[in-house]
């Protein structure tokens, strides 16, 4: 994984050997790219319903704030993805 580029709000861009694209945000959003459209690879938070009349879970994504955790998620995520898909990783990181 290289990093490409860091914008002006200081987003993290890194390209993967695939030529993926792969961003990590300030606001603590990790995202990667697919055929036509980013996608967010964030852990989710199921949180059950509290109005009365509203019987379905909700969910959140959990933020990662810290720079270094988020490249550590970024990294693990990438690796347990192309793993769990059987995808040479030597070709990718």
């Amino acid at each position: 994984m290289k990093l490409v580029n860091i914008n002006k709000n200081g987003t993290l861009k890194f390209k993967l050997k695939n030529n993926k694209h792969v961003y990590s945000y300030n606001s603590g959003y990790v995202r990667i790219e697919g055929n036509d459209r980013l996608y967010q690879i964030n852990k989710v938070k199921r949180i059950a319903p509290n109005t009365k009349g509203n019987y379905f879970y909700m969910y959140e994504r959990q933020l990662i704030l810290c720079p270094q955790e988020r490249f550590e998620y970024l990294v693990n995520w990438v690796q347990r993805y192309y793993e769990r898909n059987k995808i040479n990783l030597e070709n990718i990181i």
